[in-house]
């Protein structure tokens, strides 16, 4: 049993990733694998009977944890700002201003489309299912932070891995401090869509990414 639940964490969490990297859009596209592979993890979760649901919404828990929430993405936010502003700066902003509807357009899509899935397959499922690997303290968020750092590989940039890793422990710990997936999807999104604004789509559209934008 734990020995299946190693390949299957080998195999889904690092070498998919890896896969979709090295293919070709058209032939492993990430966002339908990204759904493709939360719905799975949705079903499994679903059929498991010791599963605690707070970890995929749990809308009581939001309120409690926004402060925490808020005062985090004031200190992160601006290392942001910065970062994208030094590291990009034909970028720094140019969504906004160029393209002031298709941004706003990303930024209220991006949560529903990228940090859902995200959040079911990265955060509520592997904290569960995972539990018997790591346990549910410090391992958990390292490995869960390396984990989903790691799928960003997609991107072909270093940057975005990093910065995701980061952001992967931040939002993990979230997740097991407050029991509440949908506050940590809130987070996802808040700095996803900082991302976004920032002029760092750059790194996060694969298609982009790969013609060296």
């Amino acid at each position: 049993m734990v020995k299946r639940r190693w390949i299957e964490f080998a195999f889904f969490f690092w070498i998919l990733p890896l896969l979709v990297a090295m293919a070709p859009t058209s032939v492993l596209p990430p966002i339908p694998i990204l759904w493709a592979c939360a719905i799975v993890a949705l079903l499994v979760l679903r059929r498991s009977p010791d599963f605690d649901r707070r970890l995929l919404w749990n809308p009581a828990g939001i309120l409690p944890g926004l402060p925490g929430v808020f005062a985090r993405f004031a200190f992160f936010g601006p290392l942001m700002v910065m970062l994208a502003w030094l590291m990009e700066p034909e970028w720094f902003l140019s969504m906004p201003r160029d393209r002031p509807l298709a941004w706003l357009t990303v930024i209220l899509a991006y949560p529903f489309f990228s940090v859902i899935p995200q959040g079911i397959l990265y955060r509520s499922f592997f904290c569960h299912r995972y539990q018997p690997l790591f346990g549910g303290g410090i391992t958990m968020v390292i490995v869960a932070a390396a984990s989903f750092g790691f799928a960003h590989i997609v991107m072909h940039r270093w940057e975005p891995i990093l910065m995701t890793t980061v952001g992967g422990l931040v939002l993990t710990s979230t997740l097991l401090r407050r029991r509440s997936g949908l506050l940590a999807d809130v987070e996802h999104a808040l700095y996803g869509d900082l991302a976004f604004t920032l002029g760092l789509g750059v790194w996060i559209f694969t298609g982009a990414a790969r013609e060296g934008l």
